[in-house]
């Protein structure tokens, strides 16, 4: 992933965050920008909406969230994201990566956490 952001930067609009599940690291997060460089994080942000809820990232996040502190964290996020940013989207989908298998969540746009039908 890293090359291929890398080799294609002035093509790409945007970097990569990958994140998975390993029986040695547990859950991890990587975020690659546009220069190549890969950077394991506790949480990766990105897309147009991002600029958005950093300061809300960084007053809410705590190290060691459950899954459902983390997926309402996620949720709240991109709905304010969304409702500041016309390019993010109308939904959220959420997939939780665990040793047990991913489990897919799906918000519609007239239950979001904030925005409009959340506020």
């Amino acid at each position: 992933m890293r090359r291929l952001c890398y080799e294609n930067k002035d093509q790409l609009l945007a970097g990569v965050i990958v994140a998975g599940w390993d029986s040695v690291e547990g859950g991890s997060v990587y975020n690659i920008p546009l220069g190549g460089t890969c950077l394991k994080m506790p949480f990766a942000v990105g897309g147009s909406g991002s600029t958005y809820i950093y300061g809300l990232i960084d007053s809410e996040f705590t190290p060691g969230l459950n899954a459902e502190q983390a997926r309402t964290l996620v949720k709240k996020a991109v709905a304010h994201a969304m409702a500041r940013d016309g390019g993010s989207g109308g939904i959220i989908r959420t997939v939780l990566v665990t040793a047990d298998g991913n489990d897919r969540d799906y918000t519609p746009g007239n239950d979001l956490p904030y925005g409009p039908g959340g506020y």
